[in-house]
Parts: C-alpha cells; structure tokens; sequence
C-alpha cells in the first residue's frame, strides 16, 4: 500500500505540468499520517533539502499555520545554523530600532507581518506535510490554508507540499477541485493493516498471531488503524503476563486470545458496543428473546423488529464469545485480573485434546495428530471415566467427524453417530456447562450430525446448569450480598435471577446481613430496571412486588433499631423499583 501511493505521490509533485501540491484521502484511521512519516517523508528528504510534518489540529488562524512553517524551516532545518544567524542579524535590527527591552516583543509583532512574509518568500528546497486538513477550525481558514499552501508552491523556489485530509469532513468540496489537480485516495488491505503492525510491533508478533490477527481483519473488514493500534496496546500486556505462566499453551493461547481483543476493540471503538451490551450479546439465554430467526431475504421480516435488538445481534456477530473479564479489561474498565487462565478461558499446555477443541490440527506432527485422535476418541467414548463437560464434548465431537468427513481418519462416519448417540442418551455422561458458552458453538460450523446430537441435549444442560448455579448464588446471596453481589453485577445486569428465591427466605437472610449491605442491595434494585433492557428481567417483577410487601408486613411488627430502619430505607428503594416495573409494563403493553 505505502509503496504504491508514495511511487504516485512522488510521481505527480515531479510532474511539471501543475503546481506541486498533491492531496492524499482517506477516512480517519486508514494510515495516512503513518504513510506520509515513514514511507513519504524519506522519499521527499531524497529530492529536498528538508522535509517537514505539520498538523492543523489546533491552528486556529493562518497566522498560525504560516508561524508553524516558519518555526519548521527555519529552527528545525539542516540550515538551522545558518538560519539563527540570519534571525540573530534581524533581532540585532530590531534591538537597535526599539531598543532592548522591546527587541523580543517587537520581534513578535514583526515576524507576524512583513518579515513573516520575507522568511515565507525565501524558503527553498524544502517540503511538507500538511495534516488534519479537515480539523482546521473553519471553512474560511482551510481555504486560506489551500491558497497559502499553492502560493508557496507557485512563487518559491523547489517546494513540494503533500496535504493529508478526510474530505468526506470538508464541506465546500469546491475548494479541493480548485487547488489540486489530482488526488489519491488511501485503503488498506487487511494485508497492508498487518504489515503496518508487524512493523511498528515486530517483537510482539510471530506467524501465528500475525495470521489470526490478518483472520480477525478480514472478518471484520478492518481498514481503522488507529483501532488496530489500540488492539495492540491492549495485546501486548497480555502477552506478557500470558508468556510468563507455565502451564499455558502460549501460541495456541496468543493466537486465541489477539482474534478475540480484535473483536472487542472493533465492536467497541467502530460500532460503539458497551461493556454491558457485548455481555448481554454473549448471553444464550437472552439470545432468543432478542431476535427471531429470519431467513435469508425475509427484509420485511425485520422492519418491526426494536432497533436495539437488531443491534445486539449485530453485537453479538461482531465479539462472538469471549469472557466477560476480557471485554472488561480491553474497554479500560478492570485491570489484567490475576487468574488469567480462568479469566481469559486460556488452554493449557500438553494436552493434545486443547489442539483438537482448538481446531488446531493442522499445527502438529504426525505423531501427535494420531496421538490427539487417540485422546479424542477416549474422552468421547470411554464410558467408564468420569463425566465429561457437556459443550467440550460437542466441540470434540465436531471436530473428531470434521475429520472423518475429510478423510484425515479411517473411521466410519454412521457407525461413529451411533456411539455418539447413545452417550448422549446417558444422563450421567455430562458435567453440565454454562448456557453460556453456547455462543462458542454458534459460531462454530456445526456436522449435520453434531447439530443434531447437540439440539437433542442442550435444554437438559442448560436445566441442570442454570439449578446448580442458581442454588449456588441463592446460598451466597442469604448470606451476604457484598459476596453474592460481585457474581451478580458480572452475570446477571441484564439477567433475571430473583424470582428463583424464596421471599420468606429473603426476608429473614436481612436479619444477618451488614446493615451496610441491605443499603447497598436498595441501590442496586432502586437503579435495576430504569435501563433499557428491563423487558428482559420481567420474570423478577412480581418478587419486587412480594418482598416490598412482606418487608412492610416484617417492619410493621419490629421495634425502633437500625435494622428497622435500614429495612425502612430498602422498603423505599423498593417502592422506586416497583414503579419503573409499573412503567416498562405500560411501555410492553402499549
């Protein structure tokens, strides 16, 4: 890419035929500044003197622009000697004329008018960049710019200038086709995204991240560089926390773990994605009532469909499953947390079956691809060892018939369904597993068989994983709510879980808790449901509505204390709570 544009740029400002003014455009992020410091600059400073780079991002008057030439050329020059020289003689003058005390000021207001104009007419042998064309502060300042830039051009001796600018963000298009005879236009490829980062980023990348990292460019048709950039400052500390554990499988982690901050950036930086709206896309449960199925083609199918919803679903495309530590840290909201291989769901090292569950087949030797079938077919159909968690198994599977299917095993593919089939119909084969990452298998190009096999078995799954997890949280929740709340504002923000307790239970569980703790669980209910997504918490409306009243039945019996009166204060953040349900049922109604 940066060759390819520099050859042309080069070309044109040789042409004799126009003036040396060259306009380069593209959108914001596509690379200009990065391809007009490292590859233009050093092709100007082959044919000129000096070459310089200016931005227009906070000049807010010619004056100013014409001050930052004069201040390049003549201070920041293989002449700088010379220069100080002939600025020193100019200073003397004035010095003589006003006298010392006024020199400097009177050197200010000179430079500003005439003499500003005589250091602009005798530069020479010299180019620039000019930046942020579009940043100037008005439509008036980046006509007078053109004319100032094309003035030097026309009048001085062997001055090229190369103007960067995002015309979609200049109004009067007018002034453009008037100053410039041509213009080149900047893309990048995913190819050229990549080769940029390997160059700026070289010892953070080998082949392996690079590859997933031009995999994740392609799919999102990334051509941002500055929301490539802001993956990498987010990688690369990553990476080193990553290097430095011992049971990690690194490149098969680096190269999981690069696709995924791609993703999260992008939604986030491009598509303006939420912590809370990328974890709620992630969320199976709530993948049904966000949108129904619609066949290709079905347009009409989606114009009654809410907006946010479609945007969710758009969200969840864009990120696919990740963990939501990951989407935190990557957003600047938490730190790298300290247990990163439970974090981040990093795969660990020396265990073959990580490489199949991966899909990272291709990557191993003979002897280890035979070795990895060889552990695959054991965790799928031994029988006899302990239960296997439920969507690992399903991921297994899918790979272990890929390879069938593609002829890299001997096996028979229908005998092999039929084993298959009959662990899943034993209800003690499986650990269940998260609902959750049911997301990892959307995005996963499912055997007709697998498909089939996994319809057939996830609401088991999802049944006996949501009890024990619900069971879990309700223990920790009777028992303090700063333990259960820190689970419940990472899985649940947008998740119903209260109707699942026992009002009466919840009622005397207060007895025991920190008074600060009943405050602080107020809070959090009297600021639940104003949000948007309170349609998806309906199924907890009524316990608001129970326990509100079974507090007022409890308080109505107690004698004057804190507890009473910190219960007084929840019964109030109760009643808030109640109305903004009351106003999303109007709003669902309606």
């Amino acid at each position: 890419m940066s060759k390819s544009v520099t050859e042309q740029i080069i070309y044109n400002l040789n042409e004799d035929s126009f003036p040396s003014v060259q306009l380069l455009s593209g959108k914001w992020g596509c690379g200009k500044t990065y391809v007009a410091k490292n590859s233009i600059i050093p092709e100007l400073q082959k044919k000129y003197a000096n070459a310089h780079y200016v931005s227009l991002y906070g000049v807010s008057s010619l004056d100013d622009f014409r001050d930052k030439l004069v201040s390049l050329h003549y201070c920041d020059s293989k002449n700088s000697v010379e220069n100080y020289s002939m600025l020193k003689d100019v200073i003397g003058n004035l010095a003589k004329i006003c006298g010392d005390k006024g020199a400097t000021l009177a050197l200010a207001n000179t430079l500003a008018k005439p003499m500003k104009h005589k250091l602009l007419s005798s530069m020479n042998n010299c180019a620039f960049i000019v930046d942020d064309l579009e940043r100037a502060s008005s439509k008036q300042l980046i006509s007078e710019v053109l004319g100032e830039c094309l003035n030097l051009v026309e009048n001085n001796t062997n001055i090229a200038i190369v103007v960067l600018a995002h015309e979609d963000h200049i109004e009067d298009k007018s002034i453009l086709e008037k100053t410039f005879n041509d213009k080149i236009v900047l893309t990048a490829s995913p190819a050229d995204i990549v080769k940029i980062i390997k160059q700026k980023y070289a010892p953070h990348l080998d082949e392996a991240t690079s590859h997933s990292a031009l995999n994740a460019i392609a799919a999102l048709q990334l051509s941002n560089l500055r929301i490539v950039q802001r993956v990498m400052q987010r990688y690369v500390p990553i990476k080193y926390k990553i290097e430095q554990l011992p049971s990690v499988d690194i490149t098969l982690a680096l190269s999981r773990v690069i696709e995924q901050v791609f993703r999260i950036c992008y939604a986030h930086y491009e598509y303006g994605a939420s912590y809370d709206e990328m974890c709620r896309a992630m969320v199976v449960e709530q993948y049904g009532k966000i949108l129904p199925v619609v066949k290709s083609g079905e347009v009409e199918a989606t114009k009654n469909i809410d907006p946010a919803k479609l945007r969710l679903t758009d969200i969840s495309k864009i990120v696919g499953y990740c963990t939501p530590d990951l989407v935190s840290y990557c957003l600047n909201i938490t730190p790298i947390p300290s247990e990163l291989v439970e974090a981040f769901n990093l795969p660990l090292e020396g265990k073959l079956l990580d490489r199949i569950k991966s899909f990272g087949i291709y990557d191993l030797s003979e002897n280890q691809f035979e070795e990895a079938i060889k552990e695959a077919k054991e965790f799928l159909f031994d029988r006899g060892a302990e239960p296997k968690p439920f969507f690992d198994w399903f991921i297994v599977l899918n790979v272990y018939f890929f390879c069938i299917e593609n002829m890299f095993i001997p096996e028979n593919i229908d005998e092999e369904f039929v084993r298959a089939k009959a662990v899943v119909g034993d209800e003690e084969a499986f650990t269940p597993t998260s609902p959750e990452r049911h997301y990892e298998m959307r995005l996963r190009d499912l055997h007709p068989f697998v498909a089939e096999l996994y319809g057939a078995a996830k609401a088991r799954n999802d049944k006996l994983s949501t009890n024990i997890r619900q069971s879990e949280l309700q223990t920790q929740f009777l028992a303090c709510w700063s333990t259960a709340s820190t689970e419940i504002y990472r899985k649940y923000e947008a998740k119903p879980f209260l109707h699942q307790f026992d009002v009466d239970a919840v009622c005397q569980a207060f007895d025991g808790w920190k008074k600060r703790d009943i405050i602080e669980f107020g809070q959090f209910i009297e600021n639940r449901y104003i949000v948007g997504h309170s349609e998806l918490l309906q199924d907890e409306f009524e316990f608001v509505r129970q326990l509100k009243e079974h507090l007022e039945t409890k308080i109505s019996l107690m004698q004057i204390s804190r507890l009473k009166g910190c219960l007084n204060l929840l019964i109030g953040s109760l009643d808030e709570g109640v109305k903004f349900i009351e106003k999303a049922e109007s709003y669902n109604r309606d």
